[in-house]
């Protein structure tokens, strides 16, 4: 295994207790060579109960990812996304144990703490500090198999988009009329509610004006389009819905993975996000003020889905008490709205609704990644839908 360079190694020790992992109580990891489906271990926040047994911290960027579908009836398919990581006797032990903590102990702090000091001091510093960044040594792999985001969720459905026919294999799902394969479209949560928020005629891809150009999953970042922070190129959704409250708006979420270049943003990214998730959300106490600093700096960096995303700067004060610009350091916030809008009015019960995005051409040094897009009105699940922006 190659060695870690020393500030890397300081910078993750300094976080393993913050990543993934009282003695071992109960078993929620996959086996080495398994191939598990929608497997979680208890709830402990933010998706820190999916890939249990792999090395890293929930599904780590090092697993291999990919996604195929499978006929679920006469119309429908379901969406498979797969994640093989790599595992090790360690990393499971130390997901177990910090699972049976989330599971058994009201301080999951404390004791999750414990866990990581055991892995230490069982395998050593070197290989405890590879593991919390998703790297080896491994002795095996695993594949988990997820069709939903938590054990409750719903199960979204998917349909082929308009003539293109389906096709129940591992190869393709869809296929066009030109004998090309096809991303399939969102179609409905078939398990929702007779009362909940329902969209009908999905389209989602490039934007021409405040409508979507043609039904593509595959965004290419031009920079051609000018958007708040700089050259961007916009994308978008529109769709048919009905049964809404317009009392309510539509509330979106993101998830990003793909080629991310940024080590320190990652780690800090991945560090902040463990902190959340093991926190449970708790405040730090009134008269402590570089914790309550320190919180509010790692909700920042969780509020991002990926370290481009992260938006922010520091700037000594003068002597009035203001803010000195021209030493202002870190990333330039954006005057204008999010790349992705969280929060979308309705205009009436029922209707039709055109949701523009962007992204940002700086930032990237090139590549590939997926966003993957959650919308939810009043709690329930509304749509899901993913875009591959294409540096």
């Amino acid at each position: 295994m190659k060695n870690l360079h020393p500030v890397a190694a300081l910078i993750s020790l300094t976080i393993i207790s913050l990543l993934t992992a009282s003695p071992v109580m109960a078993q929620w990891s996959a086996e080495r060579g398994a191939t598990v489906r929608n497997i979680f271990g208890p709830s402990a926040g933010s998706d820190g109960n999916q890939c249990r047994g792999a090395c890293g911290g929930g599904c780590p960027k090092s697993c291999e990812t990919a996604v195929t579908y499978e006929c679920t009836d006469s119309s429908r398919l379901r969406r498979i996304e797969s994640y093989t990581c790599g595992t090790n006797q360690g990393c499971r032990v130390h997901d177990d144990c910090l699972d049976s903590c989330a599971e058994f102990s009201a301080d999951v702090a404390n004791c999750a703490q414990q866990c990581d000091a055991q892995v230490v001091e069982d395998y050593g510093v070197e290989s405890a500090a590879a593991w919390a960044l998703g790297n080896g040594p491994y002795d095996g792999d695993i594949t988990f198999e997820y069709t939903r985001n938590a054990p409750a969720a719903l199960e979204p459905a998917y349909r082929c988009p308009t003539d293109a026919t389906r096709q129940c294999s591992a190869t393709a799902a869809c296929i066009d009329k030109n004998g090309k394969a096809v991303e399939p479209i969102f179609d409905a949560y078939p398990d929702a509610g007779a009362g909940a928020m329902r969209i009908s005629a999905l389209q989602t891809g490039p934007v021409c004006g405040d409508s979507v150009c043609e039904q593509s999953a595959d965004i290419r970042i031009t920079g051609a389009d000018s958007c708040p922070g700089g050259s961007c190129t916009r994308y978008g959704m529109e769709f048919d819905y009905q049964n809404a409250d317009p009392a309510a708006p539509l509330l979106c979420s993101t998830s990003t993975s793909g080629a991310e270049s940024d080590f320190v943003g990652d780690l800090l990214k991945l560090g902040a996000d463990a902190q959340q998730s093991r926190s449970g959300g708790a405040e730090p106490a009134p008269d402590d003020g570089m914790g309550q600093l320190l919180g509010m700096f790692g909700k920042v960096l969780a509020s991002a889905d990926s370290p481009e995303d992260v938006q922010v700067s520091m700037a000594p004060l003068g002597p009035d008490g203001k803010p000195i610009e021209s030493q202002r350091v870190g990333s330039t916030p954006n005057n204008g709205p999010p790349p992705v809008p969280n929060s979308i009015d309705l205009p009436a019960a029922s209707g039709h609704l055109f949701v523009p995005m962007y992204q940002l051409a700086s930032g990237s040094n090139g590549g590939s990644k997926t966003r993957k897009i959650s919308c939810t009105h009043k709690g329930t699940p509304v749509l899901e839908t993913v875009f591959r922006l294409n540096y």
